[in-house]
């Protein structure tokens, strides 16, 4: 068990997810022009259609945004000989 490997990981991913947060927040009101939904908005105003893609590009900019952050810290960590599967 590598400690320092699973603190390094912990800690990309949770910068990778609060940049792909405010980005997908960002992009989302510059392109509708409206707030994203939030928690408890869908039975309120926000039509299904909003809702789903919110969750669908949230969800894809959540998956790049951990691939991209684990390659980061694979990089940072080990270099190309590192393989964290095998931590």
């Amino acid at each position: 068990m590598d400690i320092a490997w699973k603190v390094t990981n912990a800690i990309t991913l949770g910068v990778a997810a609060l940049a792909a947060n405010v980005a997908v927040k960002k992009i989302w009101q510059a392109a509708t022009g409206n707030t994203p939904p939030a928690p408890g908005d869908e039975e309120a105003t926000a039509r299904l259609g909003e809702v789903l893609a919110f969750g669908a590009i949230s969800g894809l900019a959540m998956a790049a945004a951990r691939r991209g952050a684990v390659r980061t810290a694979n990089r940072w960590y080990g270099g190309k000989k590192f393989n964290y599967l095998e931590v």
